[in-house]
């Protein structure tokens, strides 16, 4: 049950509290294009001038700078210097990506795919990452990740069947009992909807929508199980499912201020209030607030 602040917040009308503003969204995309390698790619933190190393480009950080960058209001800068980058992290013979000098794997090559996508690499130059994609994702969170690679890559274009990723998600909840909505249920609906919803399967709106709206906390947002307090990733599982659903959550204004909260001097977001910005904190603000501006507009 939600407690009655949250059911007393639900029922102020949504005004765009603590949305960003014109000078938080430049200061926001300065931080994120300051972290550009000269070369290509983009960095996850500013470098700790206490570390006498080469900053390295990472391919994690360059999806979330350019999803980021737009989703700001901006134009992607250096765009093809970005795309070699990515294509660097591909593996023509295996199909897979990886960040540089690291192991690839399932969420890696997903997010090569969606950067790839987002930069308009054209498909036949990562075409075999959809098969490394089909052989490799096992688990939940991996078909999870590559229903989002899938939806960048295209549904319709999809190059296999989708029907073992189905089953892989209804077996991990299958015979469990669900958790309250606001003790990680929430998250748990809201990763299982946004999944068969990226990928074209429809959904109860009504009962989903509902069961996820009650899991937001006090603070705004919505956390994990056994967690007291929201955090901003399970809040974006959250959002994305609501924003797909076409549904605003009850408290806006407390997401607004819940995502304001982690915002730092530097004009970057950190994934935790208090916290040293990173591309993560950036792209989950700006896709949360980007939700929000268009489900006010409609």
């Amino acid at each position: 049950m939600r407690s009655s602040f949250a059911l007393l917040v639900a029922f102020v009308p949504s005004v765009a509290l603590a949305q960003p503003t014109a000078e938080q969204k430049k200061a926001a995309i300065k931080w994120v294009t300051d972290l550009q390698d000269p070369t290509g790619g983009f960095y996850l933190a500013p470098q700790d001038p206490k570390v006498d190393s080469i900053p390295r480009p990472s391919l994690r950080a360059t999806n979330g700078a350019v999803r980021a960058i737009k989703y700001l209001g901006a134009e992607i800068p250096n765009k093809e210097k970005h795309a070699a980058f990515v294509l660097k992290c591909y593996d023509p013979k295996t199909g897979a990506f990886a960040e540089p000098g690291g192991k690839a794997d399932v969420a890696s090559t997903s997010i090569g795919v969606m950067a790839a996508a987002e930069l308009g690499i054209p498909h036949e130059k990562y075409a075999k990452a959809m098969d490394y994609l089909k052989e490799n994702a096992k688990t939940f969170e991996e078909v999870r990740i590559g229903a989002a690679a899938v939806e960048a890559w295209g549904v319709k274009d999809c190059p296999f069947d989708l029907k073992p990723w189905f089953e892989i998600a209804a077996k991990e909840f299958m015979g469990k009992s669900a958790a309250p909505a606001a003790d990680g249920g929430a998250r748990d609906k809201g990763s299982m909807a946004a999944m068969a919803l990226r990928l074209g399967r429809t959904s109860d709106v009504g009962a989903d929508a509902l069961y996820l709206m009650c899991g937001q906390l006090d603070d705004g947002g919505w956390g994990k199980k056994g967690d007291k307090t929201s955090d901003i990733e399970s809040t974006y599982r959250v959002m994305r499912a609501l924003y797909l659903f076409k549904k605003e959550p009850y408290a806006v204004p407390a997401l607004r201020k819940f995502i304001d909260a982690h915002r730092n001097k530097d004009g970057g977001y950190a994934t935790k209030p208090g916290d040293k910005s990173s591309m993560s904190g950036v792209y989950y603000a700006a896709i949360i607030s980007k939700w929000l501006d268009d489900m006010e507009k409609k």
